[in-house]
């Protein structure tokens, strides 16, 4: 009789019992590959460089002053007021007690800080309003607020009023699309002095050091001393050149 309980020796019953994981090989990932691929491709990059130094200038010194560029021109509202011996004043509330003498024959007696430099605009009444100082008269002597003093200035200012409406002229704030909610352009006299609109001579500033680009050549047809990212591309067009040659020195021998 056979022992029920005995292992079987038939090669089909020790295949089924047998461990799946014993014996069996890892499977070959070629991932790790790329970081190696990355390491050798920076040291070819590396070594093939030449050791081009990167050219550099010294940054030159100038006067930080010149990067204030002053606080923006308030606006006078409507109605305008101007600050006299600390308390804010309408402008008829004196103007309406006394005639002013609007012609410039004589110096001023109040708003002596005014510089008038204007051209041709060399008296009040060229742009203030006679009878009611506190608006702006135009050529056909109809009158404007002071809200409206682009308005003023394109009378004789037409050319650079339309650039301005543009935007081709002048400072934009908030946003570059002039359709948009955030668009603000800002008025004349918030960047001129009405009274002396030319800017002051303005000191030019030192221009941008570009490190990577070195000194630039002007003379001949060859650079100077060849910088990082001229060297490929002269080494690229010296080669197609000499190709040029030998097809044209093999074409010479056939003839």
């Amino acid at each position: 009789m056979t022992n029920p309980e005995a292992p079987s020796n038939t090669p089909g019953r020790e295949a089924s019992h047998a461990s799946p994981s014993t014996g069996a090989a890892p499977a070959f990932n070629p991932g790790w590959l790329l970081g190696l691929g990355f390491v050798v491709l920076a040291c070819v990059f590396w070594f093939s460089s030449g050791g081009d130094p990167t050219p550099g200038a010294p940054t030159p010194a100038f006067d930080v002053a010149l990067l204030d560029a002053g606080q923006r021109t308030t606006l006078l509202t409507d109605p305008p007021t101007v600050l006299i011996a600390g308390f804010e004043q309408r402008c008829n509330a004196c103007h309406k007690l006394f005639e002013s003498d609007s012609d410039g024959t004589r110096p001023l007696t109040q708003h002596g800080h005014i510089e008038l430099a204007h051209g041709l605009n060399d008296r009040c009444s060229n742009c203030h309003d006679r009878d009611d100082r506190e608006r702006l008269v135009l050529h056909d002597g109809s009158s404007v607020p002071y809200a409206e003093t682009a308005t003023l200035c394109a009378q004789c200012h037409g050319p650079v009023y339309r650039d301005w409406q543009r935007g081709t002229h002048g400072k934009t704030l908030g946003a570059w699309d002039l359709t948009s909610a955030d668009a603000q352009r800002l008025s004349c006299t918030e960047c001129h002095d009405a009274h002396s609109p030319a800017f002051p001579a303005l000191h030019p500033l030192p221009g941008p050091n570009t490190l990577r680009m070195g000194e630039p050549s002007w003379g001949g047809g060859h650079h100077g001393a060849r910088n990082p990212l001229r060297r490929w591309a002269d080494h690229a067009h010296d080669g197609a050149h000499e190709r040029e040659h030998e097809h044209g020195d093999d074409d010479g021998g056939e003839h």
